[in-house]
């Protein structure tokens, strides 16, 4: 079975020693000091969605901003290149079928308090109604509309997939563990073990879930990717509501040196990002949020 076979029907697809131990550890060096930054400085007024460091905290948002990469200065390289290194982009070309853009990188950590693991699909945060998920699933299937990918830099085993499930509406079980105990196992789960250099891909509509225990080592990667067709911005509207937590507006793309660094499949990978999305990152989208977020996304 090829890999574009296995991910029509699994909706994932694992690619094992992609990048190189080498890469691994320049990743780990920065993507630390760079959350050792935010850990330091964030604050619930100064980040979008209010994901600020604290006790619960399990994801640094925009791990790309360039404000956490100006120690080492070449960090940001380093993970731009990694997002966008030939072996990912070769998978999503297969996948998606028309070039990829960028939706979002986080940075995936371990609370200092547990977090409950909550079975959900991206879909829901997106429909009206379960008959609008249903379209929406169906519609998105194959090809997807986004993809998420995860680098881990430590070994894990923190995230869960059921295969197949991309492609159908829940079961009755599915949906009564969704709606009434999110946090419980669903049948047919799949924990993805995932080693340093190892890629892992999977369609965001599938059902899945990541643990966050504390007490265990969580360092990974967390990529969105959309096809360049499908295009979700960010509207004045939207980025009130979410507390500018859309993940696509990040105007700091276009800072003149932003792509220093950066290889020419990369470089392409990331102008084509701003090609599409640029129209849409508006200051005036920024005037009703705080100053501190304002500044967020203004200074770099």
């Amino acid at each position: 079975m090829t890999n574009t076979e296995h991910w029509q029907r699994d909706g994932y697809l694992i690619l094992r020693n992609q990048l190189e131990s080498a890469m691994i550890d320049r990743l780990r060096d920065g993507c630390d000091a760079s959350l050792q930054q935010w850990q330091r400085e964030s604050t619930p007024e100064g980040e979008p969605g209010g994901h600020c460091y604290g006790p619960s905290s399990w994801v640094m948002l925009h791990l790309n901003h360039p404000k956490y990469h100006h120690q080492p200065p070449q960090s940001r390289a380093t993970l731009l290149n990694a997002v966008a290194d030939p072996r990912v982009l070769s998978a999503l070309d297969d996948i998606f079928r028309e070039p990829a853009v960028l939706c979002q990188i986080n940075y995936y950590i371990d609370p200092s308090e547990s977090r409950p693991a909550s079975w959900h699909r991206d879909s829901q945060f997106f429909a009206q109604s379960r008959e609008h998920e249903a379209e929406l699933i169906a519609r998105e299937c194959d090809p997807p509309g986004e993809i998420h990918m995860h680098i881990p830099l430590v070994p894990t085993s923190l995230s869960e997939i059921v295969p197949g499930s991309h492609a159908r509406t829940d079961t009755e079980e599915e949906s009564r563990i969704r709606d009434q105990a999110p946090t419980s196992d669903l049948p047919g789960a799949l924990r993805l073990e995932l080693e340093p250099g190892d890629l892992a891909f999977f369609h965001v509509n599938a059902l899945h879930r990541g643990g966050y225990p504390a007490g265990v080592t969580r360092r990974t990667i967390a990529v969105t990717f959309a096809r360049a067709s499908h295009r979700r911005v960010a509207t004045a509207e939207s980025m009130v509501q979410r507390t500018g937590y859309v993940a696509t507006y990040q105007p700091w793309l276009l800072k003149p040196d932003y792509l220093e660094g950066c290889r020419p499949a990369a470089r392409e990978f990331y102008e084509r990002t701003i090609d599409v999305y640029r129209d849409s990152w508006k200051r005036d989208y920024l005037q009703p949020l705080h100053p501190e977020l304002q500044r967020y996304f203004n200074e770099y």
